[in-house]
Parts: C-alpha cells; structure tokens; sequence
C-alpha cells in the first residue's frame, strides 16, 4: 500500500500536464506590458525572501519578489494597539551576528535588547488550570547539552552531515536526554524547541538545530522600536513595483539558460522571465506543484514531513499581569509524562507582552489543524488558567508547515547530501528554514554566504 505523501506526489504528478497546458498556452499571449524581466526570480517574500531581495538589489541585479500575501514579512508578524503600540507575536530574537547586524543598519533601524524587569514564570497545567510548584520543572543544567551541541558544530550553519551521520543524532530526543543525562533540561529544552511536535519523539538533529549553540552564545538582539515589522515594510517600500503581493505562480518553467513564471496578481496574469530562481517557500508538494518538478526534484521534495506551529494575540484573559505560562503536565489524569512534558496538541505558552492586558500564544502540534480548533483550544486553555475570563484574539498566524525534516531512514541514507545537488539545479536555488533551521540569523546567514554569491554571476 502506497504510503500518504507518495499517493499525494502521484496525484500532484498527475495534475502537472494539465496545469502545464493551460499556462503554456496563455504564455504566449502576454503583451509587453505584463512581461516582466528580471536577473532573479524570488518566490516568497518572508524572513529570507526579503532578505536575498534587497542584497541582490544592492549588487546591482534586478529582482521581482513574489509574495502571495498582502506585506512582505512572513512570520515576522506584528499587531499595532489602537494607540499605536507595535507587539511582534512571530520572529522577535535575532542572534546578534554581522549579517543581522548589517541588514538591520541597511535600513538605519538600531537594534536593542529585550530589557525591562524579568516577567514571573508559572508552571501550570493548561488541561486543568492547576498552578504547580516551581519545583516541578528542576533549575536545567546545560551544561550536558552544550557539550553535546559542541560535538556537532556543523549544525549551527550547514546541513552537511558526515558519513555515515552519528546515531545519537537519529535517537528520539527523549532516548538522547537519558543517554546524556539532560533530565532536568528537558522540559525547558522542549519549550525551546516550539513547532517540533512532541518534542521528546523528535529526532534529535531537528531538536539540536532548533535549540542550537546561539541560544546560549549570548544575548539575542530586537528592533529598538519592537517593531518587527518595520524593516519589511522598508524594504516592500524600496522594493516598490518590483514587489508582487497577494500574488501566486500558477506554472514555470525552467531549464539551465533561465525560467519562465505565469503569476497570478491583483492586476492579472503577469509572465516573469528571469536569469535565476529563488524558491524561499517551504518545499513541500504542495507549495512546488506550480514548478513543474521531474521525476528527481520530486523524489527528493517528497520526503518532506512537517509539523505544524500557530501564534496569536488575546486580551480579556484575567491572567497575572507581566507573567509567562508554561504549560506543564500535572499528571492529573493518573499518567506522568517524561519531565512533565505537555502531551500536544496543545497550547504551549502564553506569555504576557509589552502592553498591559495582551497575552502571547503558542500553539503545537504533531500535525496540521484548523484554524477554528486552535481558536477553541487556546481559548478553553486560558479559561482553565482564569475561569471568569471571556478571552479573545485580536490576532493570529499560522506558522504552518514548521520543522520540516524527513524520517530517520532517510536522513541515514543520505538525504540530505543528495538534497543539496538540486542548489542549481535548472537555474534554481533554494533557502530557508528547512535548508539550515528555523532561526532568522541562520537563514540570512546561509543565504548570504552559500546561495547569493550563487545569484551574483
């Protein structure tokens, strides 16, 4: 029996030549007007979209960003108050290192550390509302971890294992926590690692690449107006026509002299041509079935699994002001689970924000869900924390798909290696966070030092 994702790759193969014929049949009859010829190429207008756009631009290549929302920015999400008060509920560290640096000063932005009075940290289960001892979660000791993040320092920049790759890096993380002795890191460790599922059945490497070296390298950095947005809406600003927002590539077509793009945007279908491809979306069927990928490209995209990450804003919640919430299992169902971990899906953090009233939500799961189910839950999770509260979102993203990896099978059998040889490939160059880690220094960082000097040719 075919398993799910090559029963959906074989739909999605069989989908192909029909969207291919429809598209190539309107190429054909773009005017003038709606063709549009750029050096590069860039699907996806995010973190690192935006990132490679404005780099390439500074070194003299034209650029055309392709975004299918509405602002530039991806997960770097920001709600303004009424009055005017920024709050970032996506990306809102950055690793202080020179390309972060840099880009930030590129836009004359000074950055900042988080500041302010430490919040209070409380343990509760958000199943039953029950406040737990401090004690429950141990002071973590790193100190195992670090040692073991310093035996594969490879991860912080590259996906370039050795071969054969470390068993210990193929363990379920919980399997790892008791080799090394991480037992009161754990639960902290897990909470670091948001977006991973049940992080204790992760495999070790994406844990390890989501809870690197960095963050415990020093203080991260922040826009110092807490504004994260602002840098994005700079750049869509100096962008300007060459930015296509609320915007889709329906077809491509690409070969080693160039690519061809039928997009679909607010003003009609537009024909890009363009010298190189920058595809930054996550590589999932799903997202590539417009780019016509052959038997190898497929093969390899395929593997990709992912799990899912959710974020938003409340107000109304009665919870304690300038207190984070970590959810904490309790065990109240008569089962104690590893280090109090919480079972997921669930909502894994609420912190208090910067404005008085707003509270942060993270929300986890194994798997992807609706929008309305992750609505409900986080709410029934407040309101067992602070049962007289009415909780309610004033803002939400779904961050989905989030640590996208493959199964240890492949990893083992080289995945990875062979992953790379599609950088190139038909004038085609990727990056992201499934091409280095989920963290915004890491991703401008690869993209800067191993795809554009790519792109500058």
């Amino acid at each position: 029996m075919k398993s799910q994702t090559h029963l959906v790759a074989g739909i999605l193969a069989a989908l192909i030549p029909h969207v291919v014929s429809v598209a190539l049949n309107d190429a054909a009859s773009f005017s003038a007007a709606n063709i549009i010829q750029r050096d590069v190429a860039i699907v996806g207008g995010g973190l690192a979209g935006t990132h490679a756009a404005i780099r390439l631009r500074d070194s003299g290549k034209s650029v055309v960003v392709i975004e299918k929302e509405t602002q530039l920015g991806g997960h770097v999400n920001t709600w303004t108050t009424p009055d005017g008060i920024p709050v970032d509920f996506g990306v809102t560290g950055f690793a202080n290192i020179s390309v972060v640096r840099d880009f930030f000063a590129r836009f004359n932005i000074p950055l900042a550390g988080f500041g302010g009075p430490a919040p209070a940290t409380v343990r509760a289960d958000f199943t039953t509302g029950q406040i737990l001892p401090a004690s429950t979660v141990p002071t973590p000791d790193f100190a195992p971890y670090i040692a073991q993040l310093n035996n594969h320092p490879y991860l912080d920049y590259s996906w370039d294992l050795p071969d054969p790759v470390p068993e210990d890096l193929l363990l379920p993380f919980g399997q790892f926590v008791e080799k090394y002795g991480l037992q009161s890191a754990a639960h902290t460790i897990a909470s670091y690692a948001i977006g991973n599922g049940n992080p204790l059945e992760q495999t070790t490497i994406y844990i390890l690449k989501a809870v690197d070296r960095g963050r415990f390298a020093g203080a991260s950095v922040t826009p110092g107006n807490f504004n994260g947005q602002e840098i994005y809406r700079l750049a869509q600003r100096e962008l300007g026509s060459n930015v296509l927002i609320s915007s889709t590539v329906l077809w491509a077509a690409r070969s080693d002299r160039g690519v061809e793009l039928v997009v679909q945007t607010p003003h009609g279908r537009k024909l890009v041509r363009a010298k190189k491809l920058l595809i930054t979306a996550p590589p999932t069927l799903r997202n590539l079935l417009p780019f016509t990928l052959d038997r190898r490209e497929r093969d390899l995209i395929s593997q990709f699994q992912n799990k899912a990450l959710y974020v938003g804003l409340l107000n109304n919640t009665g919870l304690a002001p300038a207190t984070r919430y970590y959810n904490t299992d309790s065990a109240a169902d008569g089962v104690v689970t590893p280090y109090n971990v919480p079972v997921l899906p669930a909502a894994q953090n609420i912190w208090a924000t910067r404005v008085p009233g707003i509270y942060w939500a993270w929300y986890s799961s194994p798997t992807e869900l609706s929008e309305a189910q992750v609505r409900a839950d986080t709410i029934d999770a407040i309101q067992n924390l602070a049962p007289s509260s009415n909780p309610n979102f004033v803002a939400y993203s779904s961050h989905t798909p989030s640590a996208v990896g493959v199964s240890v099978s492949n990893i083992r059998s080289g995945f990875y290696r062979r992953l790379q040889t599609l950088q190139g490939y038909k004038s085609t160059w990727y990056t992201g966070a499934a091409w280095i880690s989920d963290h915004a220094g890491a991703v401008w960082n690869f993209t800067e030092y191993e795809i554009l000097p790519n792109l500058y040719n």
